[in-house]
C-alpha cells in the first residue's frame, strides 16, 4: 500500500457531525486514497455550527464531505444545487465543492445493496426505528417494495413530517409512539434500525428476542456485529449490521469527488482494523476502570 505524503497539494475531505469520535470514516477513506495512489486526506470534525464549518472548508478549498447526524437535513439550506434523491429525500450526507455547493445522498446506495445482500424484493411492510436522515434514506430504498412502513422514533413529531416524503414515495406511513414500537414485530418483514442504539455494545433497539422469521437492517456499524444481529440471527432471522452500507456510500462517495473506482474490499478491511483497535481500546479503558 502506498504511503500518504502531505504536502501543499493534498486535497482535504471530511466528515461533519456530532459526535465523531469513533467515526471509522477517516480509517475508511484514507486507506482508499492510498490504494488509489491521491493525494487527498480525510479528517473527522466534531461540529455544532455547520453553517461556520462549510463556510470554512470552501474558503480552505476542500473537494467535499460527508455529513452525519444532526445535520443532514439543517446543512440542505446552505447548498446551491442538490441531485434528484437528496431534494426528494430531503436529507444530504455528501457535499461536493467547487463553484457551487452540491448536495448529494449516497445513504440510498448503502441501503440497497445491504437490502440486496439480505435478499429483500418485496413485503408488505416494514417496522423503521428513527425518523432522521438515516430513516428517509431507508424510506427511498425500500419504496417500491413495501407498501406500507411502521415508524417509530422517539420524537413523534419528526415521523409525522415524515408523512409527506411516504405520500411522495408511494409507502402508507403509520406512525407507532416509541413505547409501542414492538407492537408491530409480528405485523412485519423488515425491520432497520436507524437509531444510535447499539452504538459501542450499548442499547438495544427492540427486545431481539422477540424476533422470529423475518429480515433485520441494523444501520449500526460498531460493533460490526451488534446484539440487535447476533441475536436475530440465533433466532433464525436474516439479519446484517450496518457496515457494509458505510463502505457503499463512502465508495459513492469517492466517486463524486474524484471520479475513481475505489476498491471496497481495502475499505472494508480499513474499518475492520478500526473496530479491532476501538474495541480493544475500551476494553483495555474498563480494565483501568474497574482497578
Amino acid at each position: 500500500m502506498r504511503v500518504l505524503n502531505l504536502n501543499a497539494e493534498t486535497k482535504l475531505t471530511c466528515l461533519l457531525g456530532h459526535p465523531v469520535k469513533h467515526s471509522a470514516s477517516p480509517a475508511i477513506h484514507n486507506s482508499s486514497y492510498r490504494e488509489l495512489g491521491l493525494n487527498a486526506v480525510y479528517l473527522a470534525f466534531d461540529v455544532l455550527r455547520i453553517d461556520v464549518a462549510i463556510e470554512g472548508l470552501r474558503e480552505l478549498g476542500a473537494v467535499g464531505c460527508n455529513i452525519t447526524i444532526p445535520h443532514k437535513e439543517k446543512v440542505m439550506e446552505l447548498l446551491d444545487s442538490l441531485d434528484e434523491r437528496a431534494n426528494l429525500i430531503g436529507a444530504v450526507n455528501v457535499i461536493k465543492f467547487g463553484d457551487e455547493l452540491s448536495g448529494f445522498n449516497t445513504d440510498v446506495d448503502g441501503v440497497d445493496y445491504s437490502l440486496e445482500l439480505l435478499g429483500i424484493r418485496s413485503g408488505e411492510s416494514a417496522l423503521i426505528l428513527g425518523a432522521g436522515g438515516a430513516a428517509r434514506a431507508v424510506l427511498a430504498s425500500i419504496s417500491g417494495k413495501f407498501p406500507k412502513a411502521y415508524i417509530s422514533s422517539r420524537d413523534i413529531g419528526r415521523v409525522e413530517r415524515l408523512r409527506e416524503l411516504c405520500l411522495k414515495l408511494g409507502i402508507e406511513c403509520i406512525p407507532l409512539p416509541w413505547e409501542a414500537r414492538e407492537r408491530a414485530l409480528d405485523r412485519i418483514e423488515l425491520l432497520v434500525n436507524a437509531t444510535p442504539l447499539g452504538t459501542g455494545g450499548e442499547g438495544m433497539p427492540v427486545d431481539a428476542s422477540k424476533l422470529s422469521g423475518i429480515a433485520v437492517l441494523d444501520l449500526v456499524y460498531n460493533p460490526p456485529e451488534t446484539e440487535l444481529v447476533r441475536i436475530a440471527r440465533e433466532r433464525g432471522c436474516r439479519a446484517i449490521g450496518g457496515l457494509k452500507m458505510l463502505i457503499r456510500q463512502a465508495a459513492v462517495s469517492e466517486r463524486i469527488w474524484f471520479g475513481v473506482e475505489p476498491d471496497e474490499r481495502v475499505m472494508e478491511e480499513a474499518a475492520l482494523r478500526f473496530l479491532g483497535g476501538l474495541h480493544e481500546s475500551s476494553q483495555g479503558q474498563r480494565c483501568d476502570n474497574s482497578s
